[in-house]
């Protein structure tokens, strides 16, 4: 390895990449013996993922001005806590509590509720209610599509009866097959009904272990018709449900959220709601089946910053002051961090990697270190002559921008608004968010129907 420190991130690629060839079988040692896996594709996208983490931690000792020779022992030990990190994230599952709504719950259903002040808020039923013709119909929808977060057991059925939000002194227990009607003093204090789920998968581009894709699913030469057929109904119906959900949850947004939040969401749903129009099959294997192939993440992440755009200026109103948003990088609304400019070169394969030289620092102790991503792209020009090659773009991610029709070699200057890798950072939580209450409901739908 350079025993001289570099002058720029190239230098700094070329000491990790002679660090993972030195290292290379003792890195596939540290896999097998903290993860348990000797797959070969496994391991090179593990190191994929370990490059970006040396690259990180070598800035970090290059700028704590440290000796040189120390540097080879210093990124192994960065490898070795990666894989130990790796581990425990795979042996470590979170669960997340989420309230479900009695009603539907009685009716074979699964829908959560929304929460405010303690009072809870499920759509379902308010949808029912407005439906429902029968008195015994709408007093059960009337009790559940707001109800109490407090409740009883009944006396009778043992079900959840919600504590009077009118403070009444009587309840009558709201199901079907249950007449009870008395004092709920008299009555044993019961916890609302829940359901976990896991929350690990935040992140939008994680991948559900086993099982195929929908798109896997997609008729080929070998099907038959008749099984082509029932797999575009499906594919139909998921799409109909997964746009229903996104419509519903939207219609909720402004009495859950702050006028602040409000346009974000609803814009992110929209984002969603269009990619799903546009890329049918492959939104349903990102949304239902946690596909990582195709690239979604960064294509919901554009779409609802296109639609940000095509949306200002807009005013919001926090803290009882009104904020006028003229620009995507005004710092009232925290999406960008600034203007990034970088040069590089197009690859044979003719894509550009991001060389964006401003480094994001956070969390405890600024353990997470790692250069601004692309969030949105400017411009793209020769270096030379400064010709604009912005119409020569196939299409970018975070990390990478994918050209067409351009000499391989060719110098650039690259021009962004920059981005925290961060997916809990600017606009990407209000994504991460509504996806994940997206597939939530579509989850609990499809459970609901494969066990009918």
């Amino acid at each position: 390895m350079l025993q001289s420190k570099p002058d720029n991130l190239l230098d700094v690629d070329t000491l990790i990449n002679a660090f993972i060839k030195k290292h290379q079988q003792g890195i596939v040692t540290m896999q097998r013996i903290h993860l348990r896996d000797t797959n070969e594709i496994s391991i090179r996208a593990l190191i994929e993922e370990l490059t970006e983490e040396l690259r990180t931690g070598c800035v970090t000792f290059i700028n704590k001005n440290d000796e040189m020779e120390e540097l080879d022992s210093y990124l192994f030990y960065i490898a070795n806590a990666f894989y130990k990190k790796k581990a425990t994230a795979t042996a470590q599952v979170k669960k997340k509590t989420n309230y479900m709504c009695p009603g539907c719950l009685f009716l074979n259903k699964s829908n959560p509720v929304i929460s405010l002040n303690k009072i809870f808020k499920c759509d379902e039923c308010e949808t029912e209610l407005k439906l429902a013709t029968d008195p015994k119909s709408s007093m059960f929808y009337r009790t559940f599509f707001r109800h109490n977060k407090n409740g009883y057991h009944c006396q009778d059925c043992d079900r959840f009866i919600p504590h009077p939000i009118d403070e009444s002194p009587i309840v009558s227990c709201p199901y079907y097959d249950c007449i009870f009607v008395g004092s709920w003093l008299s009555l044993k204090r019961m916890h609302h009904p829940t359901a976990q789920s896991n929350i690990e998968c935040l992140s939008l581009d994680f991948s559900k272990e086993g099982g195929s894709s929908f798109k896997d699913m997609i008729a080929s030469d070998d099907v038959n018709a008749l099984s082509r057929l029932e797999i575009k109904e499906e594919l139909e119906n998921k799409i109909i449900s997964l746009r229903e959900i996104i419509d519903s949850q939207r219609n909720t947004i402004p009495y859950s959220s702050s006028d602040f939040t409000v346009i974000h969401k609803s814009l992110a749903y929209q984002a969603f709601d269009n990619l799903i129009k546009k890329f049918p099959s492959e939104m349903i294997s990102y949304l239902l089946e946690q596909s990582r192939s195709g690239g979604f993440q960064h294509k919901v992440f554009q779409e609802y910053i296109r639609l940000l755009e095509e949306s200002l200026p807009f005013s919001f109103k926090k803290n009882k002051k009104v904020y006028k948003i003229e620009t995507l990088l005004d710092n009232n609304i925290n999406l960008f961090d600034g203007i990034s400019m970088f040069e590089a070169t197009i690859s044979d394969k003719l894509s550009i990697k991001n060389n964006t030289k401003e480094f994001y620092i956070g969390g405890r102790k600024a353990a997470y270190t790692k250069p601004y991503y692309i969030g949105k792209l400017l411009s793209v020009e020769e270096r030379n002559n400064k010709k604009s090659l912005i119409d020569f773009v196939k299409e970018y991610s975070f990390s990478n921008i994918k050209m067409k029709d351009v000499a391989p070699g060719t110098e650039v200057i690259v021009t962004h608004l920059r981005v925290p890798p961060h997916y809990q950072m600017g606009g990407m939580v209000y994504i991460n968010r509504v996806r994940k209450k997206i597939v939530d409901r579509a989850q609990l739908i499809l459970s609901k129907g494969s066990d009918d």
